[in-house]
């Protein structure tokens, strides 16, 4: 469980220093490319020093393959997700994109029956419901989040931008959505030492895609971008780094809608308290859905 704490604490601390650097005046893009570079550069640094050598080859065949899917759908997640909230609303973009918790949730239940789905149980009723109220509750926290910005919606159809924006919202879920399909998987892994390794791919990997992009729309970071991409890259490693370790312990039909729904409510609290951001009806409505949603998800009948 402190894996699971960790990961949401840390995680809810990633939109505060992005959105403390874009107030400062950084750039989105520079944040993003210093992020990516501390989070590989970290994470090569200590496989340096923890990794035996002698068991590459071994570690290589238990989370190698794994690893490099993983860091193409992580790093086509991050990058779906500036552009989603570059071309349309913010508060729209990122509700749509944290529903992507409903794939590997459900992955957990159909795929890795976590829960048996015959015969039906009440176990297996309570942990469907818990599914169905926790998006509940994201839809209405971001209906929130988007009310006290302005309008939910996106470019008009049929206006410039209205496409791309659909494409990239689109493709940020997916991907966000695949990459915690594969995290769920290293469960099976044996041991420390190939999860460590697991890490280290999906990082350096997502730097590596990264890279290219940075260069080809020319992002050259200066101070405030080196500094808060460094406090987000640190935040980002230890958001999703503990993440492998949770799902050694807990399972991933718990995992992932209680850390949605967590780093949501931490979100909106920290709006508030730092920045005066209200919260409303729906906001208020989002809260005891997911109190809810937690609780149908993790009490045990």
């Amino acid at each position: 469980m402190i894996y699971l704490i960790i990961s949401i604490i840390f995680m809810s601390l990633l939109p505060v220093f992005f959105r403390m650097g874009t107030r400062a005046g950084a750039g989105a893009l520079g944040i993003n490319a210093v992020f990516r570079a501390t989070a590989a550069a970290i994470m090569l640094a200590v496989a340096m020093f923890t990794t035996d050598t002698s068991r590459l080859r071994e570690v290589w065949s238990l989370a190698g393959w794994t690893g490099v899917i993983g860091a193409v759908l992580f790093g086509l997640a991050g990058f779906a997700s500036i552009k989603a909230v570059q071309l349309g609303h913010l508060g729209a973009s990122w509700t749509i994109l944290r529903c992507s918790m409903i794939i590997p949730t459900l992955a957990s239940l159909l795929y890795w029956r976590e829960v048996p789905l015959l015969p039906v149980s009440a176990t297996l009723l309570m942990r469907l419901a818990g599914i169905a109220v926790a998006t509940s509750a994201v839809i209405m926290l971001g209906i929130d989040r988007a009310k006290k910005s302005g309008s939910a919606t996106p470019a008009d159809p049929g206006r410039k931008g209205s496409k791309a924006w659909y494409f990239w919202v689109l493709a940020a879920m997916l991907g966000q959505g695949g990459w915690e399909v594969v995290l769920r998987s290293t469960r099976a892994l044996p041991d420390d030492s190939s999860r460590m390794f697991f890490i280290t791919m999906v990082f350096t990997g997502a730097f590596l895609i990264t890279v290219p992009v940075m260069i080809a729309v020319k992002v050259r970071p200066g101070r405030k971008e080196l500094l808060y991409g460094f406090l987000a890259g640190v935040c980002g490693l230890a958001a999703s780094g503990s993440r492998v370790w949770a799902i050694r312990e807990l399972d991933g039909i718990v995992v992932f809608p209680v850390t949605t729904v967590s780093v949501m409510i931490l979100a909106q609290i920290i709006g508030a308290a730092a920045w005066g951001e209200r919260v409303g009806k729906w906001g208020i409505i989002g809260f005891v859905l997911a109190v809810a949603g937690v609780l149908a998800l993790t009490v045990r009948l």
